[in-house]
Order: C-alpha cells, then structure tokens, then sequence
C-alpha cells in the first residue's frame, strides 16, 4: 500500500531539487534500463515562493494534487485531524537573505519546526525527510538534531553524492579498516557545495574502524592560505595521489589555476584528519582519497553524477527516500546530518573570522 505523504517545498522549476526529487515521485523514472513508479502519494503540497519559472502549479494540477496556502493546511490535508504517514521537506533554492557570514537562510528550520508542531499536537510522529541537511546556522542545527532525539523522530536527510555509482567499482574503501586521513576536492559556491563533499566523504568516515566519535575542530583558509595548505606536508601526497586519478593536466601548475582557492580542515575526535579543496573552474566531479594509515597508499573515489537530465542520480536517492518513507528507518544514521551541516556551518564561521571554530556540538558517538 502506498504511503501518504505531503510535500513542502521553497520553490519549484526545472531541474530545482523539488523537481528532481518530487517530479520523478510524481511521473516515475528510469534507471539501469528499468521504470520505476512511484511507491507512496503525494497527496498534498505547500510551496512558499513562485518565481516566473514556477512549474508547481501545473505539475500539482496535472497530478490532482491541491495546493495549500500554509504548511498546516498541507499536512492536514483538507481533514480535521493529521493522518499522512509522512513529510518530504524542499528546503533548497527560493530568494532568501544571507546573512553577514554568507549562509543563505533557507527556511529548513521554519519547515520543520511547523510540521513538528501538528505532530505534536495530534500525537502522530511520522517519518521526515529533509532536503538538503539540517538547518543553516548552529543554533538551529542544534535544535533541531535535539527536537528529533527527544520526540524520536525518524528522519532523513542527505546530498544525493553518497548514493551516487562510484568507481573503481572493484576497489572500495573496506569498512572497518582504520583511516589516519582523508581528502577531497570540490567545485561550485562554498556554502553549496563544500557540504556535498563533506557528505561523501563523511559516508566513508563513519564506517572506519571503532566507527564515529565526532569532529572538534573546523579551519577553513581562502586564496594564498589555501595553497599554502595543500602544498604542506600534510596534504600534498594527497593532492598528487587524487589529482593523478583524476588526470589533473598539470599537478605543479593547477594550484595557480584556481579561482579563489579554498582549503578546510577538519580534525575528528579519534585523530582522523579531512581536507577539501575548492577548485574552481578546473575540477568539476565528487572524487576522494581515503589513507588507512600514515604513508600507505590511498585509494581513491569517484562518486559520478550525471551532468545532464534527467540527473539519474537523484533516482536512486528517490528510491532510498521512498524506503524510509515507508519502514522509518533511514539508510544512515541522522548524525552524518549534523555532522555535515555543521561542519558547513563551521567552515563559513572560520572563513568569516579567520579564526578555527571549536566544535563541542559536532562530538557525537555512532
């Protein structure tokens, strides 16, 4: 039996993540060869913003699905009493203010906040999943990771990076093997995308030996600091090792190629340290390199998306989306949420300031 379920979105066009995500729920998919129908029903959807390319409208009209005015409106949709079985939250994208840090303010706590409000108030806890991450800033992120420990929430939240096929297929990272250090490169605005590579590399982290204990400190260095950084001793095996996997043209010369450099370190609880460069223009893929122990050999990742529609990716985050939906129980724990997104927030505090930012919230044990 198919699952009910409302959609709460920011905003809704092509290729927004409402529509890669809710329109391949609502028309069905392709992937490997295979369609792929939908297994639950929206039945209902709040969307908060309607840009001139708002495509909401049309996609719910042709698919019988009524619009609300408010998020309460939505999940009761049209009864008296709150009976969906779950709530999907488009938290990404919409004409929101940043703030004096650069984190845009999507309204990811305002959504959740109000859907946890109704399920309170008709004592009926339903699955939640949230696109993308928690909250923006810590304090939000905080409460929210508290509200779904105290009500027992099940809750999902992810990028779509750590679902994604990944090569060499034949070679994996082993769980459970040990790992002194990990690096990754990234592309795209910070804020944006330095949160998908900590959420891929974050997806390996955890399954290390004596699993996860936390991060307690995030340092982010921009433009000459920055490569400075990836060309220490700390990190340049790393960089040469991934950089070869990924037929950078140039090893020496790629480091003066990049427009407005940025480098973030993160040191874990149990030792393990992370690096992510940002490189703009010249990398434009999710890859990794993963080191067990000091002076072994890394091995290295790629996590492909596809460049293009139908952004096949975003299917198999569909069905990992539409299993939770119906059994509660997410395919990875919610703290690689709060992890990823606050670390993120870390990242964007230390670039601010200049400063590492300490993070006692980040020590979390699983």
């Amino acid at each position: 039996m198919n699952k009910r379920v409302a959609a709460i979105i920011t905003e809704y066009w092509d290729i927004s993540h409402a529509d890669v995500i809710i329109t391949k729920m609502l028309d069905g998919f392709r992937l490997d060869g295979r369609e792929y129908r939908s297994t639950i029903d929206i039945v209902a959807m709040y969307v908060d913003q309607f840009p001139p390319n708002d495509i909401s409208r049309d996609i719910a009209a042709r698919h019988g699905i009524p619009l609300y005015g408010s998020i309460r409106e939505a999940l009761l949709a049209g009864e008296a009493e709150f009976e969906l079985d779950g709530v999907i939250l488009i938290g990404e994208h919409g004409a929101y203010p940043d703030n004096e840090l650069g984190q845009t303010l999507y309204p990811r706590r305002i959504f959740f906040e109000q859907v946890l409000n109704v399920m309170l108030e008709f004592d009926r806890i339903v699955p939640v999943y949230s696109d993308k991450g928690f909250a923006v800033v810590y304090e939000d992120i905080v409460w929210m990771y508290e509200q779904i420990v105290r009500h027992r929430i099940p809750f999902m939240s992810s990028s779509v990076v750590p679902y994604a096929p990944q090569r060499p297929v034949e070679e994996p990272f082993p769980n459970g093997a040990p790992l002194a250090r990990m690096f990754g490169f990234c592309y795209g605005p910070v804020e944006r995308y330095v949160y998908h590579t900590l959420e891929m590399m974050q997806s390996v982290a955890e399954n290390r030996a004596r699993g996860e204990s936390g991060i307690r400190k995030v340092k982010a260095y921009k433009d000459d600091e920055a490569i400075e950084r990836l060309l220490s001793a700390d990190w340049l095996e790393l960089y040469r090792t991934l950089g070869g996997f990924i037929n950078l043209r140039d090893l020496a010369a790629f480091p003066a190629e990049i427009k407005g450099p940025v480098f973030v370190e993160l040191d874990y609880a149990d030792g393990l340290r992370s690096g992510i460069l940002l490189a703009n223009p010249e990398i434009s893929t999710f890859v990794s390199a993963y080191q067990a122990e000091a002076g072994e050999p890394p091995v290295c990742r790629e996590f492909m998306l596809q460049g293009g529609k139908p952004y096949i990716h975003f299917g198999r985050l569909v069905l990992e989306i539409e299993k939770f939906l119906h059994t509660g129980r997410p395919p990875h724990p919610v703290e690689r949420s709060l992890l990823t997104t606050g670390a993120i927030d870390a990242c964007m505090r230390s670039l601010h300031s200049g400063e590492a930012i300490d993070t006692p919230h980040l020590l979390v044990r699983y």
